[in-house]
C-alpha cells in the first residue's frame, strides 16, 4: 500500500482529525522549480494526494505540515540548527516536526546517494538519517514512531 495511504488510514484510525486535500500538479512543479530540486516519487504523491489541510497535532504530537509551509532548511533554521547537513541543506525539504519544533524531518531531494532519504533535524549532536524513504518514514512511524527519532 503506498505510503500516503497507510498515513491516512492511520490517522483516521487513531483519531488524528487531519483533513488532506489534493494539491494541483502545476503546485508541485512550483515547489520544485522554487527550490530547483525534483521529489521523490513516494513524497510527490503523499504532497499531491494526502497533504493536510491545517496543521494538527497526532497522536505522538507530530504536526504534518500543509504544503505552503513545506520550505528547505536554509528557509526554515539557521544553519546551526542542522550541521549534519552541510553542503546540501537547500535540497532537503521539511515536512513535519515534533511538539512545536522541538525537532523535525526533512527528505532530501537531491540527486545523489541520499536522494530519499528523512533526516531528523534536531541541532548539533541530533541530526541523524532516519529512514531511506518517505515511505519508509511511514512505516516506521506508525508502526514505532520513536524509531524515527
Amino acid at each position: 500500500m503506498k505510503a500516503y495511504l497507510q498515513l491516512q488510514q492511520w490517522w483516521e484510525a487513531t483519531g488524528a482529525g487531519i483533513t488532506t486535500e489534493t494539491i494541483p500538479e502545476p503546485l508541485i512543479a512550483e515547489l520544485e522549480n522554487h527550490y530547483s530540486l525534483s521529489l521523490p516519487d513516494d513524497f510527490r504523491d503523499y504532497l499531491r494526494l494526502s497533504s493536510p489541510v491545517a496543521e494538527t497535532l497526532d497522536e505522538h504530537f507530530c504536526t504534518w505540515w500543509d504544503f505552503k509551509r513545506i520550505k528547505n532548511i536554509p528557509d526554515e533554521c539557521p544553519p546551526e540548527r542542522a550541521p549534519a547537513i552541510p553542503g546540501q541543506a537547500h535540497k532537503y525539504l521539511f515536512f513535519a516536526d515534533y511538539c512545536i519544533w522541538c525537532w523535525a524531518w526533512a527528505i532530501s531531494c537531491a540527486d545523489d546517494e541520499t536522494r530519499g532519504s528523512v533526516a531528523l533535524i534536531g541541532g548539533p549532536g541530533y541530526d541523524k538519517i532516519v529512514a531511506s524513504s518517505f515511505s519508509e518514514f511511514v512505516q516506521k512511524y506508525i508502526s514505532d514512531w520513536k524509531s524515527v527519532t
